[in-house]
């Protein structure tokens, strides 16, 4: 029943949000903001710690105004999301600015596949959506089921709607090989919280649980990977800087895991740190 309740507000703000233009919804996300902010303060001190350890420096106005405008970006984020049910092609397209498509190409041209990285930043979902249509190929995205299946599947719909597809999170490693084997591409985030007995790596200076799942594919089949993160500019059109990271070729297997890893974590910490409103702190990162 929770589900159900939970799946029928989420229609509700879904359809109200899309009455309007969606430069006037997105002046409600401070609106919302402010109420969770306030009143409903949903994992607000989960995220007012992780800010506290990545930004020591900042005083308690400084990380209360980063704070709340992290609430602003997440339900911008959200607004964004439930436009894709009635957004137009071209508008779509036209929300995220890649700065240098040719590399795609490029990394096309190898015929290894190619895997697209990026993290819980700006608006990933926009990214992947605008992307495919960008590029003008479709592809498959590994994704982390939702605690709620109602939800789960109408945010699913809306990654497929321009084709791509949707791998979730735990099928069979032979499956992404098989996607990537086939010189196809495979997109996913990995900048949250992995298992207890995962490789442990520097993340703004402190040794932490990274998920080695992408690097591990690219090192198997030679699929090239660029790492790209959505942005957020004053216009609310997303930019995307494109880099390709790769490991040195005189590196064993597991250094070049280690290497390719360490390479994600550095232009996140970079991006984080330019535009830290524009990340997702809400999750426990470093729970271990």
């Amino acid at each position: 029943m929770q589900n159900k309740i939970e799946f029928f507000l989420f229609n509700i703000l879904s359809y109200f949000v899309t009455l309007f233009p969606l430069r006037v919804s997105r002046k409600l996300a401070s609106k919302l903001a402010f109420l969770f902010y306030h009143f409903i303060p949903l994992r607000k001190e989960v995220a007012r710690k992780n800010l506290q350890f990545v930004f020591p420096k900042f005083d308690k106005k400084k990380l209360n105004e980063v704070l709340f405008k992290s609430y602003v970006n997440f339900f911008i984020v959200l607004i964004e999301i439930f436009y894709l049910r009635v957004i137009d092609t071209e508008s779509l397209k036209s929300m995220v600015r890649i700065k240098q498509p040719e590399l795609i190409h490029q990394c096309l041209k190898k015929n290894k596949g190619l895997m697209f990285l990026s993290a819980h930043f700006g608006n990933w979902e926009i990214l992947a959506a605008s992307a495919a249509l960008t590029i003008g190929i479709p592809y498959s995205i590994i994704v982390k089921p939702l605690r709620n299946p109602l939800v789960d599947k109408y945010i699913n719909d809306m990654r497929c709607k321009w084709g791509n597809e949707v791998v979730r999170l735990g099928i069979s490693v032979k499956d992404i090989y098989r996607e990537l084997l086939s010189k196809n591409i495979i997109a996913l985030v990995a900048d949250q919280r992995a298992g207890e007995g995962s490789m442990k790596l520097p993340l703004f200076g402190k040794e932490t649980s990274v998920f080695v799942g992408p690097a591990t594919l690219s090192v198997k089949t030679g699929a090239p990977i660029l790492i790209g993160l959505a942005v957020r500019q004053k216009d609310n059109f997303y930019e995307v800087d494109l880099v390709e990271i790769k490991a040195d070729d005189n590196l064993s297997e597991s250094d070049k895991i280690e290497q390719i890893t360490k390479s994600y974590l550095s232009v996140l910490e970079d991006t984080i740190k330019k535009h830290p409103e524009q990340w997702l702190w809400f999750h426990d990162r470093w729970k271990h």
